[in-house]
């Protein structure tokens, strides 16, 4: 629920939204290679 506030909240802007995806790929990335 969290994540798709933020996504409906910055889909105003297409380069914002794809840079929150960035981000949020990049951490879960960051946390697999954690484990």
């Amino acid at each position: 629920k969290n994540a798709r506030r933020v996504a409906t909240r910055y889909d105003k802007t297409a380069e914002s939204f794809l840079g929150f995806i960035d981000i949020t790929s990049i951490r879960l990335w960051l946390r697999q290679l954690s484990t």
